[in-house]
């Protein structure tokens, strides 16, 4: 694996963020989400995160290890893609139970998919006139 000018902690929470979205999008490309309305982007979000979640668990045990998100990297050649994160990032921010490992659950709220979604996508919009900031 080449160097890449320093430690793996030098990804930052604006790069975190646009790398969840690199992956969001390139598991659009994998497999389109449903057809449905606009108002239903949430499940779409969902589905893609779902999916995402099955694609990256290489042993299908129900949660993502350091390994299984180093082969990933490797293997899809992700590296020079994800600005100066990699997919083990997703562990250091959002492994909330510190297991080493994470969840299904924890990639829900990795993704803001853990209630306060409809809030965020609402936020979002830019024709609902909202004056608080997003919490992403």
């Amino acid at each position: 694996m080449p160097a890449r000018g320093g430690p793996r902690d030098t990804c930052t929470m604006a790069d975190y963020s646009r790398l969840k979205s690199i992956l969001l999008d390139l598991q659009a490309h994998r497999q389109s989400p449903p057809s449905s309305p606009a108002e239903d982007r949430v499940s779409q979000k969902r589905f893609l995160v779902e999916n995402m979640f099955k694609h990256l668990d290489i042993n299908s045990d129900g949660h993502l290890s350091s390994s299984e998100l180093a082969q990933l990297m490797k293997k899809e050649d992700l590296e020079d893609d994800l600005l100066d994160c990699t997919l083990e990032d997703l562990l250091r921010f959002d492994d909330y139970n510190n297991d080493g490992r994470l969840t299904l659950q924890e990639l829900y709220t990795a993704f803001h998919l853990d209630g306060e979604v409809e809030q965020i996508w609402a936020l979002d919009d830019s024709s609902c006139g909202a004056t608080r900031n997003s919490p992403i």
